[in-house]
């Protein structure tokens, strides 16, 4: 570039400044400034730059973007959610760059579904041909399968696993039972007793409050099985149950909420039963006795019983969920079996062949299965809860520091200071380019 044209150049740079405000000049100059540390992989003072620019123009969509931008690349995904939405907020969402910087903050937390929808909305409301989007979206929804993949692998692998004992143990017990043990064992070693202080109480009560299973409930099966009537399987189911008290103890006795885990224990039916007319026969007989409009004397803790059956039955509904539940209470049969044998061989005046002590230790066995899935399943939520609170409480002290920051831009530009440096800056404007020439 020739000097004329440099000339040239800065007089129509200073002829464009000279339509902007001082205001408008210091942030573009914090903006660039923002730039320039982006692109030199400097995060943080870059988001100190962009922070400086937005305290003069809070709603500029562009910087906001920006900042999204350095805070992601900087590690900080909440705060670069935050700022993402306050781009899209003030572009009116018809910015594609803006919704970009929205899925992609939402990509790093891992809410591939919610990332892919913003992709989504790009490609087919505002940029058919947005490349950063295509890609966001493609990567999402590999993200997604994967995710569905490793779930399915590790069901199959636990069937897998299930289907390989079953045949084992039909083969030859005894090298099974071994391999069993051994199993046992090494998960023990690995598991450690972290949790078990939670159980204790749970686990002291199931020694004191576990039940034998009723052979009654049998005999209904048989009975229900070759009846055509539904009132009648009704009816039948009604007789084996007994009475409503019965039951509403039954339901809520000490640590109900970790036994009643297993919905065939909740439903007092045998595992081993997957005829629906059956299951739906014992539901129906079951809530007519705890309903609350049928248990007029306690009807709180009748509403609580049947709360429980229902929540039970839910999950009878679910094939999956059937089959997953079976499944663990064949694994607690096993692992019942063994503790049984293994307390025989250590206590002497304990008969191995006794039925009542192996169903016990088999249904003490059953439900700690169920109660640790369980706690695993509650510890995960509650790390769940505490990191989105941890976002919650990032996003509002970002909303009160952009308040505070507009309440000191509002004062700023109303008092009388705005007004004497801008005064000072038009004064400037009018005899400056006479300083320059003389």
């Amino acid at each position: 570039m020739s000097g004329n044209d440099q000339a040239a150049t800065a007089t129509n740079n200073n002829d464009g400044d000279n339509t902007k405000e001082e205001w408008e000049i210091r942030r573009d100059e914090l903006k660039a400034t923002g730039d320039g540390h982006f692109r030199a992989k400097e995060y943080q003072p870059a988001i100190q730059a962009y922070t400086d620019a937005l305290q003069l123009d809070p709603t500029n969509h562009i910087i906001l973007s920006n900042k999204s931008a350095a805070h992601l690349a900087n590690g900080e995904k909440s705060k670069a959610l935050h700022d993402a939405r306050k781009c899209v907020e003030h572009s009116d969402g018809k910015w594609p760059k803006g919704q970009t910087r929205l899925a992609a903050a939402m990509a790093s937390l891992g809410r591939y579904g919610e990332a892919a929808g913003v992709y989504s909305k790009v490609l087919n409301e505002l940029d058919p041909q947005n490349e950063v989007a295509k890609k966001g979206l493609e990567d999402c929804r590999k993200k997604e399968q994967q995710i569905r993949d490793e779930k399915e692998r590790e069901l199959k692998k636990m069937q897998m696993e299930l289907d390989q004992q079953k045949k084992a143990e039909k083969e030859a017990p005894a090298q099974a039972q071994t391999e069993h043990n051994k199993a046992e064992e090494k998960v023990g070693d690995e598991g450690g007793e972290e949790g078990d202080d939670l159980l204790d109480d749970f686990f002291s009560e199931v020694e004191k409050a576990t039940e034998k299973p009723k052979p009654s409930a049998s005999k209904s099966e048989d009975k229900t099985e070759s009846s055509d009537e539904p009132t009648n399987r009704i009816k039948t189911q009604l007789n084996d149950l007994g009475t409503s008290t019965s039951q509403i103890d039954r339901l809520l006795q000490v640590n109900y909420e970790w036994k009643n885990l297993n919905p065939f224990y909740v439903l007092d039916i045998p595992h081993t039963i997957d005829d629906d007319s059956i299951i739906s026969a014992r539901y129906r007989a079951l809530s007519l006795l705890v309903h609350p409009d049928k248990c007029l004397t306690d009807p709180v803790r009748a509403k609580t019983a049947f709360e429980q059956v229902r929540k039970a039955m839910n999950q009878m509904n679910d094939v999956d969920k059937r089959k997953h539940v079976r499944a663990l209470i064949e694994q607690g049969m096993k692992q019942g079996k063994r503790d049984w044998n293994e307390e025989c061989s250590n206590n002497s005046s304990l008969d191995v062949n006794n039925e009542e002590g192996l169903t016990q230790a088999q249904s003490k066995a059953t439900m700690r299965i169920f109660a640790e899935i369980e706690q695993k399943r509650r510890e995960v939520e509650r790390r769940k809860r505490k990191f989105e609170q941890r976002e919650r409480a990032q996003e509002d002290d970002e909303k009160k520091k952009e308040s505070d920051e507009r309440r000191f831009d509002k004062q700023w530009r109303e008092g009388e200071r705005v007004e004497k440096r801008v005064g000072n800056w038009r004064d400037f404007h009018v005899g400056g380019k006479k300083s320059r020439t003389s």
